[in-house]
């Protein structure tokens, strides 16, 4: 508490106030990268687009925001607000191994989704982007698609890192998900060095989180 220079001032409780990051969620789905960053305790969400209405509902229950519905095509970069971090899962299905992996050339569009969040960043121009992906990403076409992503971080002058990390070494999560991982760092403010996480535990089975009288 804060000393009163007169009696007629009441005193003033200072508090410390925690730098907060600002963070736009793309291809938001239920919010899981969010809530990650949120858990993190210096990362708010300001603005999330999910073009789903049934993963939508979910992140409304877990987050204090009105989901942006819209097609990301549909979507002007004027029309976010600044923030300083993007969170993307992109669409996976044009890459992953359980697809038909026709890439960028997916009939559906949902590989050249990626072009919208360049579209973006090339107008916001966020200090950090972080985007995530399937494992496959990095070898489709005989690396070439993720090359091109990487040119395109790189031209808008962005300093990246990326590694296939497996969720079950990570948090003792029961599950075999390998995702690839890029972290993208503006150049003016890119750190000098920059590691991911070392693995953690992966000793939980799903015998140890099932019910043994389920529901």
């Amino acid at each position: 508490v804060a000393p009163r220079f007169g009696k007629d001032i009441p005193p003033v409780k200072l508090e410390v106030i925690r730098f907060m990051y600002t963070c736009a969620s793309f291809f938001a789905g239920v919010g899981g990268i969010d809530k990650g960053f949120e858990n993190a305790g210096i990362f708010k969400t300001i603005y999330a687009n999910e073009f789903d209405p049934f993963p939508v509902k979910t992140y409304e229950k877990n987050f204090d925001l009105k989901v942006d519905c819209r097609d990301i095509r549909e979507v002007k970069a004027s029309e976010i607000p600044d923030f300083q971090v993007m969170l993307a899962g992109f669409p996976c299905q044009a890459f992953s191994v359980a697809g038909y992996r026709k890439g960028f050339d997916d009939e559906k569009g949902r590989g050249t989704l990626f072009f919208e969040l360049v579209r973006i960043f090339k107008e916001k121009k966020p200090e950090i982007i972080f985007l995530e992906n399937v494992k496959n990403l990095v070898s489709h076409d005989n690396g070439n698609t993720f090359q091109v992503i990487l040119q395109e971080l790189q031209n808008e002058g962005y300093s990246v890192k990326f590694q296939v990390l497996n969720a079950m070494e990570y948090g003792n999560i029961p599950q075999n998900r390998e995702r690839i991982y890029i972290v993208a760092f503006r150049n003016d403010i890119a750190p000098e060095e920059f590691e991911f996480p070392k693995a953690t535990d992966d000793t939980k089975r799903i015998k140890d989180i099932v019910e043994e009288k389920p529901v």
